[in-house]
């Protein structure tokens, strides 16, 4: 019987602590937050009248906790009002608060005997039943929980997050021998359903997963670095994207998460793991313990292996010189393999090229991959029982595109063993004994099931698929596929629900997208019960084919490009009036149509982490695929009741709200997360959110569902839309002048605003004219052309796609 987690208490308000309180706040888990009562007094709390009985002084380390969290960039909170879930105390006068709570996250600092003070306090109030973790990145559990109670061994394990806790996916959950198997279900169950994570089971060694094999990873980059005299940015660029990492690729990444925590992770390994047969890769270079002495710690002390600098007038990004610490100009990597590599489509394609370069760059990767696949392979079954669990803990908890059992199959399996053995590598028993029976790969997909090797029994498993979680690739696999183009699919989810998927860049709409809508309308209206229109993407949609719209203006084809923006516009008509209930499921960015496809749903099922926004104002022009107009409804609709007889109960003045709509486009303001898009207007109170992604698209399904046994009916045009009209759109206008006058906003942002409120305003007519949408979408159309003819937005547009950011012009 899994027990329900309704309230949290978690010990520890430090940057983590306060950060696991915000994402468990995000959640709508009610949550106490302490700390010690802070040693002494300062001069300063005596200056505001406190004592040191006031709670404001004995709450104060948890109080500084939540601002931190609430400060922090990027956003710990959903949106600030969710501080508000949680109650900050002390663990003197509140720890009896403790037996209130159903799970007990412990947050101190990494130091065993304090660990051991707070958990002897916790075990006095323990409540039988209470769940009791900490978050440690690498104690041992089983010295954390020595002398405890019996009740508290078999409720203890512990839940590593990774930092920060609201963005990286990744939760290890280690037991210790005393563990009930119901609390490690009913924590992986809580976390990844309700608090989002991705749960990887790990076991009770130095590091656990994912920083055991990232810090070796690290340091094997480090050393071969050293070794063939690379520059630290020329490591960078060959440890970034171009092989599945993100941006900030070996160190930009160590100065984020500073360069003394990854001196203490690697020595908690050199010290820990005794038997480890890589044990001396874990002695931390001279050149680091030297940074850490000096204090060139990464970010927080703004120098460690960079540090920003103004040199005549200009911000520049220095690196450091491992052989000095001095800090020089950086230098831009020049190698054929990686030139190469950058321009072949696909993560796996990417790393196989540079692995079998010739070059120095080529010889780098296939040194470091190499020793990182070997040493990850050598520690199954040791710290993972399996390769799914090692390579999700690399991929949710460092964002890597593959994990490395992942990326050996991207290389080739035989093909990459027989260049190590030829290197002098010795290959792991169990691979060899693989590839001994002939098995080529660690992953093969059969009738549309993933199966991966493993190595204790010698064959092929399912990959666990959680109940709840669609993919559409395997439903392809299976036939579902209903119809297709290059742009954009519809697939057949099973109890009457299709899903209409994009498959271009950035889901970038364009003609085969519109063109899928037109036909998934059809094909639904015909023989399904509704639609979901989601993706896997890391992106939703960024919007419109800017290129093409570009391309269209400066050839002047004006009719092509109204011809374009009507069919665009009608698309998202035609699913707003279906006689089937449509639920879009956004996630990461949902930008210009993006947004407007939501818009125009029925029912929006959003990602936590969706960034929402209609931004076309950026590139120059407005939203014209309803968005406008769906702003304009939404934020007016509720002040107009029709009462018998068809009379509007009330007359109100419509400028506050018309503003409101005006400043979110003029603004192209962008949702940091989706409950801030309800927030802003781009959703309503009605849309719901899943806050992990991959659940999304079967909780769309069961919306869809949930509306046709409601008793769904298509809603019906509006043709009684009330408009502000002209002295509205003057007041704008003058709004609009001042920051012109002001120094606030450019010429040509004064002429992309005006359109803006002319549009938002229903053009020049008295104020409270009725319009229908079709008027609405006719002036967006209109005002979307004269801007794209414009040879200020044209620019702009030409800058967004060659420098990835607006111009100001």
């Amino acid at each position: 019987m899994h027990k329900t987690i309704k309230k949290a208490g978690v010990v520890g308000a430090g940057v983590m602590g306060a950060t696991i309180a915000a994402q468990l706040a995000n959640v709508g888990i009610e949550t106490l937050l302490l700390d010690i009562v802070p040693p002494q007094m300062t001069e300063e709390d005596k200056k505001k009248g406190l004592t040191p009985e006031s709670r404001k002084f004995r709450d104060k380390l948890a109080a500084s906790g939540i601002q931190t969290a609430l400060k922090s960039k990027p956003a710990s909170f959903y949106v600030p009002e969710n501080s508000k879930l949680i109650r900050i105390g002390n663990l003197e006068d509140d720890l009896d608060s403790l037996k209130e709570v159903d799970w007990i996250i412990e947050v101190v600092v990494e130091r065993l005997d304090i660990k051991k003070i707070v958990f002897e306090r916790i075990d006095s109030v323990l409540a039988p039943g209470t769940i009791i973790t900490s978050n440690t990145s690498g104690i041992p559990g089983k010295a954390m929980v020595e002398g405890r109670s019996e009740n508290f061994r078999k409720h203890f394990a512990i839940t590593h997050f990774f930092n920060p806790p609201r963005y990286m996916k990744l939760l290890e959950i280690v037991p210790v021998s005393d563990t009930l198997p119901d609390v490690v279900n009913t924590l992986a169950d809580f976390c990844e359903r309700v608090l989002g994570k991705g749960v990887v089971y790990a076991k009770d060694t130095p590091n656990f997963v994912a920083n055991r094999i990232g810090i070796f990873s690290l340091l094997s980059v480090i050393r071969n670095m050293m070794e063939m005299e690379l520059a630290i940015e020329t490591v960078d660029e060959l440890t970034g994207p171009v092989v599945g990492n993100p941006k900030s690729a070996t160190f930009r990444t160590s100065d984020l998460v500073g360069i003394d925590t990854l001196v203490h992770v690697a020595n908690n390994v050199y010290e820990g793991a005794t038997d480890d047969e890589k044990r001396d890769m874990f002695k931390v270079p001279d050149f680091i313990t030297r940074m850490v002495e000096k204090k060139l710690l990464g970010e927080k002390s703004k120098k460690g292996f960079y540090k920003r600098a103004d040199e005549g007038g200009k911000k520049v990004i220095l690196s450091i010189d491992y052989k000095t610490l001095d800090y020089t100009p950086q230098q831009k990597a020049r190698f054929a393999s990686l030139e190469a590599a950058k321009n072949i489509s696909g993560t796996a394609g990417k790393i196989k090229s540079l692995y079998y370069s010739e070059d120095p760059a080529g010889r780098f990767t296939f040194r470091t991959l190499s020793e990182t696949l070997i040493y990850a392979a050598n520690r199954i079954p040791e710290i993972a029982d399996d390769i799914v669990n090692l390579d999700n803990a690399m991929k949710w908890g460092f964002a890597r595109r593959l994990g490395p059992f992942e990326v050996w199959d991207a290389i080739g399996l035989p093909k990459s063993v027989e260049k190590m053995r030829k290197a002098g590598y010795v290959i792991p028993a169990w691979v060899e004994e693989m590839l001994d029976s002939s098995k080529t790969s660690f992953y093969k997909r059969e009738l549309g099931a993933q199966q991966f090797y493993d190595a204790a029994s010698k064959g092929y498993k399912p990959v666990p698929v959680k109940p709840g979680i669609i993919l559409l690739p395997a439903l392809k696999d299976r036939n579902k596929l209903v119809a297709e183009n290059k742009g954009a699919s519809l697939i057949d989810l099973g109890d009457g629900v299709a899903c209409l998927e994009f498959h271009t860049k950035m889901n970038a709409f364009g003609e085969d997208i519109v063109g899928m809508i037109y036909k998934s309308a059809d094909i639904v209206s015909e023989r399904f019960e509704g639609l979901v229109v989601a993706n896997h993407g890391d992106n939703f949609s960024a919007g419109a084919n800017l290129p093409m719209i570009l391309f269209t203006a400066q050839e002047e084809e004006w009719d092509e490009l109204e011809w374009m923006v009507k069919t665009f516009q009608d698309s998202f008509m035609r699913l707003k009036y279906l006689d089937k209930p449509v639920v879009a499921a956004p996630a990461g960015l949902a930008l210009g149509g993006g947004c407007e496809i939501c818009l125009s749903s029925d029912r929006v099922r959003f990602a936590a982490e969706t960034y929402m926004g209609l931004v076309e104002v950026g590139v120059g022009l407005i939203p014209a695929g309803g968005g406008s107009k769906e702003m304009i409804i939404r934020n007016t609709e509720h002040l107009f009741e029709v009462q018998p007889g068809g009379v509007y109960a009330k007359q109100i003045e419509l400028v506050p709200f018309v503003a409101r709509a005006f400043e979110t486009i003029a603004l192209a303001k962008v949702a940091t997360s989706g409950p801030e898009a309800v927030k802003l207007g781009y959703l309503r109170p009605t849309d719901k959110m899943t806050v992990n992604r991959d659940f999304l698209i079967e909780d769309a399904k069961k919306t869809v569902q949930a509306l046709n046994l409601e008793g769904y009916t298509p809603p019906r045009p509006l043709d009684e839309i009330r408009v502000a009209g002209e002295n509205t759109f003057a007041i704008l206008k003058m709004a609009i002048w001042t920051l012109n006058q002001q120094g606030y906003a450019t010429d040509h942002d004064v002429t992309v605003s005006e359109k803006v409120a002319y549009v938002l305003c229903g053009g020049r007519v008295q104020a409270y004219t009725k319009v229908s949408e079709q008027y609405l979408l006719d002036l967006e159309r209109e005002a979307f052309c004269s801007l794209a003819g414009e040879p200020k937005t044209q620019a702009r547009i030409q800058h967004m796609l060659t420098t990835g950011k607006p111009l100001r012009n």
